[in-house]
């Protein structure tokens, strides 16, 4: 457990606090690109780690992240004019580069001063589907991390955004909790592999109720080809973070089911089966996008924007606000009758949401209370990490998980069946793994 200071400590996020810190020393996934469509279109506005910010593309398609508020007179500048080459405030006129230089300055005419100042901009990389932003400290940003997906064409990738009215780590907890697959789930189970199953004393029809249950990415047939509902969890640390292994037994004794997820610190998880990523983004304290990005085109995804759509629909310049997740429904009747484990339609994501802290009146979740088991280990890692992040950057070193010097194009999930004396990283070589961890561990500095 957690102690309610510990808990505070971990799950804050803006500036000068010591996760907000650490949070700030890799690359920030911060939008989807396709809300900037073309050159020169409208500019957005972005809640990161507690930060007010302008995103805009330029007349040579280059994205540019500056502060929201005019360093003049603190105008707005989501509500700018995106023109020739730069983001013009529409209060006074001044006009900034990707860079935050001033290029014109039509309210004073000595040029020293147009030198003299800059906005406030931040390093960004497209790629991928999404514009990554750097907030830490200038010369201090980490090697890019450019992973399999981003490798793409634009026309096969699908990515999609939600915003989650709760703190962001209880989302990320969540994709690293491999447990709770064959219990929450099992209605996705039903949708992709069905049969009977058993959950303790439960025992589930398993027969279709909700056919857009979908597991995450699009994820095959295969669902869930074991029964064993307490897998036993071993964890290594990687150059990007860490890796896991949730190992299940199967029917023949021979053979175990085994599902890799990989972190790279500390926003992005692949998660084994899924064949992309599922990324989660604090937007503030209370506020987080979970955002899902996949090397393909998905059942009933839309297809690719026109690059002129903008002009043809009402611009919104909070486009992450209008994507708020709405709840479905619990059908608590299916439920009574066994058609559906959790009556909660959707799929996965849904039903994440749900167990997750969404729509809750407090929003950021107390951890004192819990009691955690072997099968949570992976959470116990996570957050002994992020904690000892923020130490080890408070005493003048990196934190964990940068990946410099590592190839991302060999970063792997996997989900598979394999023999049961065969190691689980000849499933994932590419991950370079280290320092094996007890799955057995269920407690730690930060309070597992």
């Amino acid at each position: 457990m957690l102690t309610a200071d510990d808990n505070e400590r971990l799950c804050q996020v803006g500036a000068g606090t010591p996760m907000g810190e650490v949070l700030r020393r890799y690359w920030v996934p911060a939008f989807p690109a396709g809300d900037l469509p073309e050159p020169d279109c409208p500019p957005i506005g972005l809640s990161v780690l507690g930060e007010e910010l302008v995103a805009f593309r330029d007349s040579a398609g280059r994205l540019g992240v500056l502060d929201e508020l005019c360093c003049h007179r603190g105008a707005s500048l989501v509500y700018g004019r995106v023109e020739e080459g730069g983001l013009r405030c529409i209060y006074h006129g001044w006009k900034f580069d990707t860079a935050g230089r001033i290029v014109e300055m039509p309210n004073c005419v000595n040029p020293a001063v147009m030198e003299r100042i800059r906005q406030q901009h931040y390093p960004v990389v497209e790629a991928g589907g999404l514009g990554w932003v750097y907030l830490g400290p200038p010369g201090t940003e980490p090697e890019f991390p450019r992973y399999p997906w981003m490798a793409a064409a634009p026309g096969e990738l699908t990515v999609s955004e939600l915003l989650y009215d709760c703190n962001w780590l209880q989302v990320q907890e969540g994709s690293l909790d491999s447990s709770h697959l064959g219990a929450l789930h099992l209605d996705t189970l039903a949708a992709t592999r069905p049969g009977r199953r058993r959950l303790g004393s439960f025992e589930f029809p398993g027969e279709l109720w909700d056919p857009s249950a979908r597991l995450p990415g699009g994820g095959t047939a295969e669902g869930n080809p074991s029964d064993d509902n307490a897998p036993r969890i071993v964890a290594e640390d990687t150059p990007f973070g860490f890796h896991y292994a949730a190992i299940r037994r199967t029917p023949d004794p021979s053979k175990v089911y085994v599902r890799v997820t990989a972190l790279s610190f500390p926003y992005v998880a692949h998660i084994g089966g899924t064949g992309g990523a599922v990324i989660v983004v604090p937007r503030d304290d209370e506020s987080c996008s979970f955002i899902g990005v996949f090397a393909r085109r998905l059942p009933g995804a839309e297809p690719p924007a026109d690059p002129a759509s903008w002009r043809d629909r009402p611009w919104d310049p909070y486009p992450t606000r209008a994507r708020a997740l709405a709840l479905p429904g619990q059908d608590r009747v299916a439920m009574a009758e066994r058609k559906s484990f959790a009556g909660i339609r959707g799929g996965n994501r849904y039903q994440d949401a749900v167990v997750q802290g969404i729509g809750r009146r407090r929003r950021t979740y107390g951890r004192a209370t819990e009691h955690l088991v072997p099968a949570d280990a992976a959470i116990v890692r996570l957050r002994h990490l992020l904690v000892d992040s923020a130490r080890r950057l408070e005493a003048g070193e990196a934190p964990h998980g940068l990946g410099n010097g590592y190839d991302y194009g060999q970063l792997q999930a996997a989900s598979a069946v394999i023999d049961a004396d065969q190691p689980w990283q000849a499933l994932v070589p590419g991950n370079a793994g280290v320092a094996e961890v007890a799955s057995d561990a269920t407690t730690s500095t930060a309070g597992g």
